[in-house]
């Protein structure tokens, strides 16, 4: 979308446009620019109000969007599990775990936004938690008690995991009940007991009942302590009269851009944690992924899905989503009330080195040789992607001194 120039801004001799989004190559506008080494800023700075439309096109078009998704897929998901457990099928288990990888692409498209009510509610650890408690969750199997199970996010370091529900529930308890090697569980050699079906349904509705509450949380709040009114409007107005602690709007974009639980904190987290981290575990072992406790193998997260590189890439699509302010959007039709434009109008190289390495980070990750827990030895391919992130988390750094300072 383009609209008409507000601000001429003059750049090495040429005139750039500050919502103008696609007359711009990023390759040629970046080349023989690095993150840390760009031409000046222009001068130029966006307006308060400017930045505040982003800050509300960012929640309206990218936060809102994504979680309703997940809750549709969600309650699709949860319907396949009930109907698997009525029927005992293969084809009805096949279809569940086709379920659960569609919600995983809209979960992981979330995660560039753990802050708010991911944050405040404890719906990241209940939902994602990693590695498992397969003891604990082989014993409840075993034994029936699922008393644990719907407890509280308990992230206490000296409980035991056992006693810690997250460890024993969410998406990856299920993906262990529902696949093997990366393709649905077969029943004929596999069956389920009763109690696994019975424990299967207890977290999937659980994982509907967190993901109802992320939506409502930053939709329309859930009409009680930590998050009574919405979270999203309130980082919309960002004026310091509600529970988000955000005063300004430049504290507004600090959130969104931030390297704990914000666009940074995820890029950084899939090259140093969710690759980096089973890659040196696997060079300490003896490498050999057959080995059922071969640390390596064990860090990987989804693997028994084999999802996991899908899951990664589809990280940094919430970090892409979340810089062009919409879904499925890119450099030609971001909207004009982005982070992108934002950028453009201090910066258009910096600009323009994001938009390339977000594109070249999801392609590093997804050239890594499938499926990850096989091929942790692919050093060439795991490097490329690794420093795709660091460079990646280098340049949101960059943004955030430019965009979050008064």
């Amino acid at each position: 979308m383009k609209k008409s120039t507000l601000f001429p801004i003059l750049l090495m001799g040429v005139s750039l446009s500050f919502f103008s989004c696609s007359d711009d190559d990023p390759d040629n506008n970046a080349q023989g620019w690095t993150f840390d080494l760009l031409p000046n800023d222009t001068g130029t700075k966006p307006t308060e109000a400017q930045m505040s439309a982003t800050v509300t096109q960012y929640v309206d078009h990218v936060v809102l969007p994504t979680y309703k998704d997940l809750l549709d897929k969600m309650t699709a998901y949860t319907a396949a599990v009930d109907k698997f457990v009525a029927s005992n099928s293969q084809n009805d288990l096949s279809d569940a775990c086709s379920a659960w990888r569609a919600a995983r692409v809209p979960w992981e498209q979330s995660e560039a936004f753990l802050f708010g009510v991911a944050d405040l509610g404890m719906y990241d650890p209940s939902l994602d938690s990693w590695p498992l408690d397969k003891n604990g969750i082989d014993e409840i199997i075993k034994s029936g008690d699922f008393s644990n199970v719907d407890g509280e996010v308990n992230e206490d370091e000296d409980v035991p995991t056992a006693q810690a529900p997250q460890n024993l529930r969410g998406f990856h308890t299920a993906e262990r009940m529902l696949f093997d090697n990366g393709d649905p569980r077969k029943i004929d050699q596999s069956p389920f007991s009763d109690n696994e079906k019975k424990y299967l349904q207890i977290v999937s509705k659980h994982m509907l009942k967190d993901v109802t509450a992320l939506y409502n949380g930053w939709d329309k709040g859930l009409g009680e302590s930590p998050i009574a009114t919405s979270y999203g409007d309130a980082m919309k107005k960002h004026d310091g009269s509600t529970y988000t602690g955000l005063s300004s709007v430049y504290q507004a974009i600090e959130t969104i851009l931030n390297g704990d639980n914000g666009m940074a904190g995820i890029s950084n987290e899939v090259g140093t944690q969710k690759i980096q981290d089973p890659v040196d575990k696997w060079n300490g072992s003896n490498k050999d992924a057959s080995d059922p406790n071969n640390p390596g193998v064990l860090a990987v997260e989804s693997w028994y899905s084999w999802n996991s590189i899908d899951d990664y890439a589809n990280n940094i699509v919430s970090i892409k989503n979340s810089y062009f302010g919409g879904r499925d959007l890119d450099k030609e039709n971001a909207s004009a009330n982005s982070l992108h434009a934002l950028v453009k109008v201090i910066n258009p190289t910096l600009d323009s080195l994001m938009v390339v390495q977000i594109d070249k980070t999801i392609e590093a990750i997804e050239d890594m040789p499938r499926p990850f827990r096989n091929n942790l030895g692919a050093e060439t391919e795991i490097k490329a992607a690794t420093d795709a992130c660091k460079e990646l988390t280098n340049g949101l750094g960059k943004i955030r001194a430019k965009l979050s300072a008064e």
